[in-house]
């Protein structure tokens, strides 16, 4: 299913507090944006002057969907004051990271089971603010069991035509993801278990839909699978409901992979405060 219809929904969204989840953790092998800012985690690298880890969870801590904040991440990860002092002072958690996002995010279903919904999001999503949060905390409820965060590719081209984005081109327009996920019920779960399936083709969309079946892969080359149609074979194969939410700002679907990805999200902040870059 797609939400993105405000009706019957803020009730229900003020009244659940998600338990937020940082993925912190590297991925196997050399990040070129922590490599070249002499980093030993992407997510510490600065960011118009503060480490994007540090704008993700001051965003999620002045959030009024979030009750509670769980930092995934190695054990490798330490003596970084911020972090330290919140968890000291009991206003941050820290779980181990496992060997990739998706396992994870699977470690984190399972551990936090009696904190659901849960809202994973990532930690080089340094644009990632309380308009993005309140528009998908207010809406993913809907989803069912396991909801998406997702953005038009027209628009985020549009607003952003320098960004380089994965891109599942589906029949009624082609969509980017935005790393906001909702765990809203344990039968989820089957969902992460896919997804830790998926994860080695994450930057192939046409292999993603082949993960789905003969018929939604030929759908999806010939232009003809929908975004619904995509959901609903998804939901079929698990045994769940999953739903996706439409985001309407551009700057949701913009994460730190690359070294130009830096290069625009440190130009967007900048444009933000109103500071004129250098010559």
């Amino acid at each position: 299913m797609i939400h993105n219809d405000d009706s019957m929904v803020q009730t229900n969204a003020l009244a659940t507090q998600f338990t937020a989840v940082i993925m912190a953790g590297s991925r196997a092998g050399i990040d070129p944006v922590a490599q070249a800012s002499g980093k030993t985690h992407k997510c510490l690298v600065d960011v118009a002057g503060v480490p994007m880890l540090m704008r993700v969870l001051e965003s999620l801590e002045s959030c009024p969907h979030v009750a509670r904040i769980i930092l995934c991440v190695e054990a490798s990860f330490k003596n970084i004051p911020e972090i330290d002092k919140r968890i000291a002072d009991c206003e941050l958690e820290r779980l181990d990271a496992a060997g990739s996002p998706a396992a994870s995010a699977l470690r984190a279903c399972k551990l936090l089971s009696d904190a659901l919904p849960l809202l994973i999001v990532t930690a080089d999503h340094p644009l990632l603010n309380n308009e993005i949060l309140d528009h998908f905390c207010s809406h993913v409820l809907t989803c069912g069991d396991i909801g998406a965060g997702i953005a038009r590719a027209d628009m985020v081209l549009e607003r952003y035509p320098e960004s380089t984005r994965t891109l599942l081109r589906f029949a009624d327009g082609a969509r980017c993801g935005c790393n906001l996920f909702s765990i809203n019920t344990p039968a989820a779960r089957a969902a992460i278990v896919f997804w830790t399936q998926l994860e080695q083709e994450r930057k192939r969309p046409w292999r993603l839909i082949r993960m789905l079946g003969v018929g939604a892969s030929f759908r999806y080359l010939s232009s003809r699978l929908t975004l619904a149609d995509a959901l609903a074979t998804l939901s079929r194969k698990l045994q769940i409901e999953a739903g996706a939410i439409e985001i309407p700002f551009a700057e949701a679907a913009i994460d730190v992979d690359k070294l130009s990805d830096l290069a625009l999200v440190e130009s967007i902040l900048r444009d933000r405060a109103g500071i004129i870059s250098p010559i």
